[in-house]
């Protein structure tokens, strides 16, 4: 989501290096991604581990330093970075007292998109008042040749095929093993041409949520989680005509190699933070949610709030599902 704004940065300084400081495991993700120079750090999870950043990064003024995050951590790494000039956010996307940390900190309009939020931020930085439209090639995630190539050899058994990613982050944003359960056999039986296949992290607990799903099918399908890399993560997923999945990283990686989504919003307000460009894909029942777990219309609660009900992801249904899988006329 934030490769619109670097690009932006890039056409706008394109004699300037720009470093795209980046946790490690994401790094490799964006690799590819050849108008910056990725610098992988650890994120600091003590505070010997926000020492040595600070001794590490002494002695390398960055000059301009822009915080795309407004995270505690974010927040304390941009005040341990030696730079010039400091750029975050000031109000309403400001958190975690972030603004309190920059030289210079742009108020932007309200209820944006994530995306537009961080191309906003690089427009008010580069002095940009004129609309400027996103465009696919500024969402567009390169994918080296080898991970192609890899996904090609794990689905090549198949032309078509439908991936669905079961877990969220949180428990809030992932609906039951039955529902999955029961959306997968139905899939199998309304597109019998069309193969499916599970994606997911190396975390314990989505490789068994995922191992609970594929012993209860009637139909077995390709279980991937927790067998990709993210670089080949992508590959697969530009590879499938289509992904399910709820509020999580995989719809936003999908976007980025243009595959079509639905994406399931029943905690988290897709006008904020779903895929780019594809609000219309997913099913969104937010504004139910706030009413019956908030007790709250989605318009009293503030623009990126998440609603905290481990309930309101069973309003989503099967049917709601398979209708909206209808309207891409596989």
């Amino acid at each position: 989501m934030l490769l619109p704004a670097v690009r932006l940065l890039k056409r706008q300084f394109p004699d300037t290096q720009i470093d795209w400081l980046i946790d490690r495991p994401i790094a490799s993700l964006i690799s590819e991604v050849s108008e910056v120079n990725v610098v992988a750090i650890d994120k600091p999870k003590s505070l010997s581990d926000y020492w040595q950043l600070k001794k590490q990064w002494r002695h390398k003024n960055t000059g301009q330093l822009i915080s795309f995050q407004t995270s505690f951590v974010s927040n304390m790494v941009m005040a341990l970075l030696p730079a010039d000039h400091k750029t975050g956010f000031g109000s309403p996307y400001s958190r975690e007292g972030h603004h309190l940390f920059t030289d210079t900190a742009y108020d932007l309009p309200p209820k944006l998109h994530q995306v537009e939020i961080f191309f906003a931020l690089a427009k008010a930085f580069s002095g940009i008042t004129e609309d400027i439209k996103i465009s696919t090639d500024d969402l567009a995630l390169p994918i080296a040749s080898k991970d192609k190539v890899w996904a090609d050899e794990k689905l090549q058994s198949y032309a078509h095929w439908i991936a669905i990613n079961p877990m969220a982050s949180t428990q809030e944003k992932t609906g039951s093993a039955e529902f999955y359960i029961n959306l997968i056999n139905k899939l199998n039986k309304r597109y019998p041409e069309y193969q499916l296949v599970l994606t997911g992290g190396p975390s314990a607990k989505e490789v068994k949520f995922g191992a609970e799903i594929q012993s209860q099918l009637a139909s077995p399908c390709l279980n991937l989680i927790g067998q990709t890399s993210l670089k080949q993560l992508a590959a697969i997923l530009e590879h499938v005509k289509l992904l399910i999945s709820p509020d999580t990283g995989p719809l936003h990686l999908a976007n980025a190699v243009a595959t079509s989504v639905v994406g399931l919003y029943a905690v988290t307000r897709p006008e904020y933070i779903a895929p780019y460009n594809q609000l219309q894909n997913c099913i969104n029942i937010y504004a139910r949610s706030a009413q019956q777990f908030m007790h709250k219309s989605a318009e009293q609660l503030p623009w990126q709030k998440k609603i905290s009900s481990l309930e309101a992801m069973q309003l989503i249904s099967v049917e709601q599902v398979l209708n909206k899988v209808h309207t891409f006329n596989l």
